[in-house]
């Protein structure tokens, strides 16, 4: 069971306005109308709007069928169907999010409110070249029915993954946990840290493709050198400061007039320019905040609050892994309030509803998670590393498979990275 957000996107300004994006369209350009939005700007949006239509339509829905549901065309394969179209070629391996909006809206608002959609999980901000094919990454997904919008898992996203492990179940499989494995000895199995070993001639390895490659070490196994040099020099940077938040209450938003924003995705910006002035200080080793996803899960499902609290997750940039002064047990706090200035230009009672807080940077997330430099999709989604230069499914190593979020197609709650490496251990050993 699943609801979605509606609205899906909202985000406040400081004059007090907002952009508000539901499930509805006609209901969005009322909303936009009301808040002075000119018309040329709400058609802007939709001619925008379109543009990543056509694209997902042409490669999930096209005559080449779902490039996301087998191995990744090349660039050339990708163009052709595109149509050779230049904006669209153009949206997936160059443009910045910063440019194709300013091609379509006017407003600033507007181009600060979208904006960040093209630096999600991503080291670069809006005005870097290749982040509008961030945002089409979000846009190829599909919500049964409602294409690329966001919603919530009754009882907490981990139970997509209960869901496919009863299905493995069912289907036969063993399933361990709490078993973590030290090293992979292609043709052979894994050895646990534990020291006992599991006999298997297929390995299919869920881990980032650093933490691949140390238990390949850690077995003594030949890796090809231009495997090796691609895995080592696989791009993990995060910028991502996440908090997870539990409330008295709801913050109140100065902006919201007759919306209810927890019941949205909220984007918190400063706007472009100052996202784009945040990246570039995150580079040189210092935090600064360009946007805040916030995430109240609890407006949805009851099920994972006590009675009479709430919750809020928030999603930050820019906070790199290596900070240039001090270290993060040093300034994790710090740091996290920075994330809450942010929130409380448009919400000032948000310290007054905090009952506990959890920040984790980077390293954080690397240690608690295991996935390499912290990065939420295994390595940046750039066009550098999409498409055919993602890594595949299928390894140059005898019996060994990636499954992982640094496959084709890439990052988000999909699946589908799993499925094509599933199918190309069938298609090449058969089942059984």
């Amino acid at each position: 069971r699943y609801w979605v957000a509606d609205p899906n996107l909202w985000v406040p300004f400081e004059d007090g306005t907002s952009y508000a994006g539901f499930i509805d369209p006609e209901r969005t350009a009322r909303h936009l109308r009301a808040q002075g939005f000119a018309e040329r700007d709400i058609a802007g949006l939709g001619e925008l709007g379109g543009v990543f239509d056509r694209i997902r339509d042409r490669l999930r829905a096209g005559p080449g069928g779902d490039t996301w549901r087998r191995p990744s065309p090349s660039r050339a394969e990708v163009e052709e169907l595109l149509g050779g179209d230049p904006e669209l070629v153009a949206v997936v391996f160059e443009e910045s999010m910063a440019s194709l909006l300013e091609r379509y809206v006017g407003d600033p608002r507007l181009r600060d409110a979208l904006g960040c959609q093209g630096t999600i999980g991503t080291f670069a901000g809006p005005r870097d070249p290749g982040t509008a094919s961030i945002r089409l990454m979000h846009h190829q997904g599909d919500l049964p029915g409602l294409g690329s919008v966001w919603g919530y898992v009754e009882g907490g996203l981990g139970r997509v993954s209960f869901a496919i492990a009863e299905a493995a179940l069912e289907a036969g499989a063993t399933i361990a946990v709490g078993v973590p494995v030290a090293a992979i000895a292609p043709g052979a199995g894994v050895e646990l840290e534990s020291g006992e070993g599991i006999r298997a001639p297929t390995v299919v390895c869920n881990a980032d493709p650093k933490r691949m490659l140390a238990m390949l070490d850690a077995a003594g196994a030949a890796v090809p050198a231009g495997y090796r040099a691609r895995l080592e020099g696989w791009d993990v940077r995060s910028p991502v400061l996440k908090l997870n938040v539990a409330l008295r209450r709801f913050p109140t938003f100065a902006a919201a007039n007759g919306i209810e924003p927890q019941r949205a995705m909220v984007t918190i910006t400063p706007g472009i320019d100052a996202a784009q002035e945040a990246v570039e200080l995150a580079r040189r080793g210092e935090p600064a905040i360009g946007f805040c996803e916030l995430y109240f899960q609890s407006a949805y499902d009851r099920s994972v609050v006590p009675a009479g609290r709430e919750v809020m997750s928030v999603f930050c940039q820019y906070a790199p892994y290596e900070l240039a002064d001090g270290d993060w047990d040093s300034r994790r706090g710090e740091i996290a309030e920075l994330a809450l200035d942010a929130i409380a230009v448009h919400a000032p009672d948000v310290r007054d509803c905090i009952e506990e807080i959890q920040a984790l940077g980077p390293p954080d997330i690397e240690s608690r998670i295991g996935l390499s430099g912290g990065h939420i999709f295994q390595g940046q989604a750039l066009p550098d590393q999409m498409w055919d230069r993602r890594l595949e499914a299928e390894t140059p190593i005898e019996g060994l498979y990636l499954c992982g979020a640094a496959t084709h197609p890439g990052g988000s709650v999909i699946a589908l990275n799993g499925r094509i490496a599933a199918m190309r251990v069938l298609d090449l050993t058969g089942p059984g």
